[in-house]
């Protein structure tokens, strides 16, 4: 019985599982598990199935009549027999035409797949930043409310000792307990970065998702950065699904401007009078533009070439800024980076050293450590910030140019 009681207050505790990513790893699984993509790809096989209707030989079925009729005279009834098929023709080339635009179209389509890929790349990557920046933003400032811990620790037993007044113990206490609050909001900003990522990659939110070390950033100077718009034109699928939706929507203009040309009917009938004479014959016919002569499809036609050539127009612009602007960020942010990395960073990390050890022998105030320990965290927290601000820049650049970072490295550097 008391082993029962035993089992029944055991609680079972699951850990969530724990999945290391590379960068490159996490793009990969957010390409296959995308709803962005999927859709797309969904729309590809929408226009597959458009285009594989224009190219049937005619623009309807045939139709098909049967008939009978019967003749009474005073003398006798008679039954006659009549059929008929008919077939509507397009005689002013329509067909070729709206074949050539549903081509175009679906050009358009998979590159609107490819441009899926790109977005969900960059916001992989942008996550994957964001996860890992926070992950050492935490840890620098656990590790500061360790050091604040030891301090107020320290400043207690000099309290006691009655080394320092109260003043100094206070602000000692005072710093512990806003370095514990501020690494309980990196935690917090940590399980957010976690959770949107676990999204992005389709893992369950408890899912403890890890990082490794971001690749290096390239060393570019600002006279370095080659001519990149050729190969942004080239490259990216928003354009080139843009051109192609030109080229659709000419089409279908050119296919509503042939429509005051009427549709041929071609028809053959036959039949047997009597049940005894047999009938043969044909017609044609053709239709009247009386009442629709195509204006309103020409109206629409002619909107829709318009609104495709001012995305084209508008997509080019917006290439030529995201290229532009990127690259003037990527060097500023980087050189930044290198700047404070050289010049702030270790003089503000051999500060806190010196004055950690002239404290314990008693030649500087517990004050002093506090502060200059403060301005060191700050350095070290804006240095994250400049070297997200750079690797976020090196993200989008490449994305403007739809390439991977480290292939935009070399296009920089020209390292082969």
């Amino acid at each position: 019985m008391l082993a029962l009681l035993l089992l029944a207050t055991v609680q079972v505790v699951v850990q969530p599982d724990t999945l290391t990513l590379t960068m490159t790893d996490a793009v990969t699984r957010a390409l296959t598990v995308s709803p962005a993509v999927t859709s797309a790809v969904g729309d590809v096989a929408r226009v597959r199935g458009l285009r594989a209707e224009a190219l049937l030989p005619f623009p309807t079925n045939p139709t098909v009549f049967y008939g009978q009729t019967e003749r009474t005279t005073a003398a006798s009834t008679t039954h006659d027999d009549d059929w008929l098929i008919s077939q509507e023709i397009e005689i002013a080339g329509q067909s070729f035409t709206r074949r050539s635009a549903m081509s175009s179209f679906l050009r358009a389509s998979e590159a609107r797949v490819e441009d899926a890929r790109r977005r969900v790349a960059l916001d992989t990557r942008m996550a994957y930043l964001t996860l890992a920046l926070t992950e050492r933003q935490q840890l620098l400032i656990d590790s500061t409310a360790q050091f604040a811990e030891r301090m107020a620790a320290f400043a207690q037993r000099q309290f006691d000792a009655g080394e320092i007044n109260r003043l100094e113990l206070n602000g000692s206490l005072l710093d512990a307990a806003r370095t514990r609050s501020a690494a309980e909001r990196a935690r917090a900003a940590v399980e957010v970065a976690a959770a949107e990522f676990a999204r992005i990659l389709a893992v369950p939110p408890d899912s403890l998702v890890r990082t490794v070390p971001l690749p290096d950033l390239p060393l570019v100077g600002r006279e370095a950065v080659p001519d990149l718009l050729p190969l942004a034109r080239s490259r990216r699928p928003d354009l080139l699904a843009a051109g192609a939706e030109v080229d659709g929507a000419g089409g279908n203009l050119s296919v509503a401007q042939r429509g005051f040309i009427p549709n041929l009917t071609l028809a053959a009938l036959g039949g047997q009078e009597g049940g005894t004479d047999d009938l043969l014959g044909f017609q044609v016919g053709l239709q009247v533009p009386l009442f629709h002569n195509g204006q309103a499809a020409r109206g629409a036609a002619e909107a829709e070439l318009a609104a495709a050539r001012a995305t084209l127009v508008a997509t080019e612009r917006l290439i030529q800024a995201e290229l532009q602007g990127g690259l003037a960020r990527l060097v500023r942010s980087t050189a930044a980076e290198r700047r404070f990395a050289e010049q702030v960073l270790g003089a503000a990390t051999q500060n806190v050293n010196l004055m950690e050890q002239a404290l314990m022998e008693g030649e500087v105030d517990l004050t002093d450590v506090i502060i200059l320990r403060r301005t060191a965290v700050d350095a070290q927290l804006e240095y994250l910030a400049v070297l997200a601000d750079a690797y976020a820049a090196w993200f989008e650049v490449s994305t403007a140019l739809d390439v991977d970072p480290l292939e935009l490295t070399t296009l920089l550097t020209g390292n082969h």
